[in-house]
């Protein structure tokens, strides 16, 4: 179909997508009606409205892939469905999974943040520095500030990319998601 006989959401739509689809990371509303801005002036409510329509007609064509909206923005993503063979395809890719000290001091971060080292420590009774640094360099945990305490330590928590790896639109749904996974153990 040439461009001249699609509509001008329609256009849009395929911009999207092709944003989405090129994107490793979340997109935020704000970064994609910046770019989309540029040829198509609207206002963030419309062009929340042109996602949700394409969600809905990925989910009515029974695609393969879906828009989630997670880590504050939207990625295009497999379904659930697809899962078993994406991971097949990646199984030799994959990195070193976390230990379950770095699966702890991860929880703890994700439901404590802000969150300081010692803080973390009285919880779990032993060190963490080890997880720590290795949370800080896969990207998981970040230095969110300073406690207001004598010695000023570090505060702790969680990344947009925690939330893009576990699929939470943000931190508040961690609670949620911990619920539906224990309901399906």
């Amino acid at each position: 179909m040439k461009q001249s006989q699609i509509t001008r959401e329609g256009h849009i739509k395929q911009i999207l997508e092709a944003l989405l689809f090129s994107s490793s990371e979340a997109l935020s509303l704000a970064k994609l009606r910046e770019i989309i801005q540029h040829h198509y002036p609207l206002s963030s409510r419309q062009l929340q409205q042109l996602i949700e329509e394409l969600q809905a007609e990925y989910r009515i064509q029974g695609r393969s892939f879906q828009i989630e909206e997670i880590a504050h923005g939207f990625l295009l993503r497999t379904t659930e469905e697809m899962a078993p063979f994406v991971e097949l395809l990646h199984q030799d890719r994959r990195g070193e999974k976390l230990s379950k000290a770095g699966m702890e001091v991860l929880a703890i971060i994700g439901f404590r943040s802000p969150i300081t080292k010692s803080e973390i420590e009285a919880i779990r009774g032993v060190d963490c520095s080890g997880s720590l640094s290795s949370l800080l360099e896969r990207g998981l945990i970040e230095s969110i500030g300073r406690k207001e305490v004598v010695g000023r330590p570090l505060l702790y928590g969680v990344t947009k990319k925690f939330l893009s790896h576990f699929g939470l639109k943000d931190i508040t749904q961690l609670n949620t998601a911990l619920m539906q996974s224990a309901g399906e153990l």
